[in-house]
């Protein structure tokens, strides 16, 4: 034991591991880095709105963070470490020197310290077996072991030298004569101790006794062994000193075994050395009866880490930084737009279910009568269009005036996902349609009010008759008032409308003018209702050509595209997020629609190209019914229609050809 001093005082039970890392975590630097980091993040995502935004402040925060913990925790370190080192005394100090792997086989300071070393471990313990070991990696333990022998025994003393690392970081680097036979040999009974030792010459008057460590083993336990025990024994007997090098005692289980034949152990420690591994190497070296004598502190000019260490530590705490800032945005972000999410209204949609209580046939009606013959009897023919496969996400939107109820707007994107181009079918809102509620017929927009008496709603009802002409399945639906329309227009920082004349219409509260305007939302809502638009040429208000319901239709698609093409613009999440906050009233949508369906929709809506959206017509006459009501027939089937836009580009892959 170290003359005049206590054994070190440890942990009963070693500190727990979890509480060493909560301790680590709440340390000052770790908070303190992460505090800064945290307030780098929010400014450069503040700053920069975007999704690079987010990129370089997860950067910039990373950085900002590793560069503050690693410049605190290194004073931190020193502190903990010098105060878990208070109970030990020192046995010297090795200065750092970069001429040579084994500085004390020439002269200077360097090698001065060595016999320090050698000295004081003479006069300040007793016993004469040591083990020389680390508690981690890196320290220099080898080296130090090597050059305390060849002091001792430039002094005079008797040595001996024993390789208890098999590894080759150990006194296998320095050796031409080979590691075997040697230390795993004696134990295993295969050598003796004469004929696994080796001289080294160190100079022309000097030799070294020397064991080296053998071939490798798997099995550490081997070392305890009584052959390596009595070997031991013998060669203390006869010699002054004897020291074994051992591998650091937090990476190798094959120390605890060796130091079972030492009188004590001596460590090896460096600046970059961290307390808790000190801790725990004293509490293993402390168990099986080598308790820790002594400390010799290596390289202690290097007032920080070797810059490998350096960076590998910075990169790691660089790269956990920004992945935790990015979570903590994600998680952050993805609540708030969650909850905006919940906010908005839901209405039930089952496409299947609605159909099986209307008694939905795949048979179509199509009549035809000169203009001004009232409908009276409609004629049943049934046209047999194979449906189509179904490889699409598709989407109705429906507008209308919140007072009638009635839809004005009524709109359906076919987003095909087989590489086909995604098309679009406005239907005017007079079209004469079936109506599976009442089993007649009515007024597309009619349908919107739903069928009560089966209570299924009006986007529902709308989504089984589009269905039926289209022969391609509503998957969602999307409602709006008009006061909604004036909000997503403004939320989207309005649309642009480009007009060769000035328009207007007083019953629509239309008035724009010539050129391109970035219109608002109530100047959109103009447009897209107006049907008595009339334009100033030549100075004189005359009527625009063609209009009516299906100039509004034409109205609708460009501002509908107008708006996806202001909504395409957002390019982040927070973005994003207010977008979904201000539109979140003005939409009423099926619940099918979750919001990782929307946000994929969203995004997939960045890949298209707006003028690649394909606009399919209906085409229409003007008819009346037998009530006089003015209405409009479609010429030809919509599901015909699509089969002539696409042909058999719709189907699945291993369908087509």
């Amino acid at each position: 034991m170290i003359e005049g001093t206590p054994p070190i005082e440890l942990p009963e039970e070693g500190p727990p591991l979890t509480r060493s890392r909560l301790k680590r975590l709440f340390a000052i630097s770790s908070v303190v880095s992460i505090v800064g980091a945290s307030a780098v993040f929010m400014s450069v995502t503040y700053a920069v709105q975007s999704n690079l935004g987010v990129l370089l402040a997860t950067i910039a925060g990373g950085t900002v963070g590793a560069v503050t913990w690693w410049l605190m925790d290194s004073g931190e370190a020193r502190g903990r470490l010098q105060i878990v080192l208070a109970n030990l005394p020192p046995l010297g100090t090795i200065p750092t020197d970069s001429t040579s792997h084994a500085p004390a086989l020439g002269t200077g300071d360097t090698a001065d310290a060595y016999f320090e070393v050698a000295r004081a471990l003479e006069s300040r313990t007793t016993g004469n077996v040591f083990v020389f070991t680390s508690p981690s990696p890196g320290q220099g333990s080898t080296t130090v072991a090597m050059n305390v022998a060849i002091a001792a025994t430039r002094a005079g003393r008797r040595v001996m030298l024993i390789d208890g690392d098999t590894s080759p970081h150990g006194l296998r680097r320095y050796l031409s004569t080979g590691p075997t036979p040697g230390l795993t040999e004696l134990a295993l009974g295969e050598s003796t101790i004469a004929e696994a030792s080796r001289l080294w010459s160190i100079d022309a008057h000097t030799r070294l006794p020397m064991l080296p460590s053998g071939a490798p083993t798997p099995d550490a336990a081997i070392l305890s062994s009584m052959a390596v025990a009595n070997a031991i024994d013998a060669v203390a007997a006869r010699a002054d000193l004897v020291i074994i090098d051992a591998p650091p005692v937090g990476w190798s289980d094959a120390t605890p075994h060796l130091a079972a034949h030492a009188d004590g152990s001596i460590l090896v420690v460096s600046a970059s050395t961290d307390a808790a591994a000190v801790s725990n190497a004293g509490a293993k070296l402390f168990q099986v009866g080598a308790p820790v004598l002594g400390y010799v502190t290596n390289r202690t000019e290097r007032s920080i880490t070797p810059f490998s260490a350096i960076w590998k530590r910075f990169s790691v705490r660089l790269v956990l930084t920004a992945l935790a800032l990015g979570a903590a945005f994600a998680i952050f972000t993805g609540a708030q737009l969650w909850n905006s999410w919940t906010s908005i209204e839901r209405e039930t949609f089952s496409l299947a279910d609605a159909k099986a209580l209307l008694a939905v046939g795949t048979a179509t009606t199509s009549t035809t009568h000169a203009v001004g013959t009232p409908v009276v009897e409609a004629t049943t023919t049934s046209i047999t269009i194979p449906p189509l496969i179904e490889p699409y996400d598709t989407f109705l939107l429906i507008g209308g005036d919140e007072d009638s109820g009635a839809s004005d707007v009524i709109l359906y994107l076919v987003m095909p996902t087989n590489d086909a181009p995604p098309f679009m079918i406005s239907f005017p809102r007079d079209l004469y349609v079936d109506n599976p509620c009442t089993g007649g017929k009515s007024r597309m927009n009619s349908l919107s009010h739903g069928c009560r008496d089966k209570g299924i709603n009006g986007g529902t009802l709308l989504s089984v008759q589009i269905s039926e002409m289209t022969g391609i399945n509503v998957d969602h639906f999307a409602e709006f008032t008009f006061e909604g329309f004036v909000d997503i227009i403004d939320a989207a920082g309005g649309i642009e409308i480009c007009l060769e004349y000035a328009v207007k219409d007083d019953d629509a509260e239309l008035s724009l003018p010539a050129g391109c305007t970035n219109a608002n939302g109530a100047q959109a809502l103009g447009w897209v209702r107006s049907r008595k638009t009339l334009e100033l040429r030549d100075g004189v208000w005359r009527s625009m050509p063609e209009r009516g319901d299906l100039m509004r239709n034409v109205h609708q698609q460009d501002v509908i595209l107008a708006l996806a093409q202001a909504l395409k613009a957002f390019d982040s999440p927070q973005q994003l997020k207010r977008t979904v906050d201000n539109v979140a009233d003005a939409f009423i949508l099926s619940d099918t629609l979750s919001i990782t369906k929307a946000i994929g929709l969203v995004w997939s809506m960045h890949s298209v190209e707006l003028e690649d959206i394909q606009r399919i017509e209906i085409p229409v006459e003007l008819r009346r019914t037998a009530t006089n009501q003015s209405i409009l027939r479609a010429t030809k089937e919509v599901a015909e229609l699509i089969a002539d836009a696409y042909g058999d580009t719709l189907l699945p892959d291993s369908d087509t050809g």
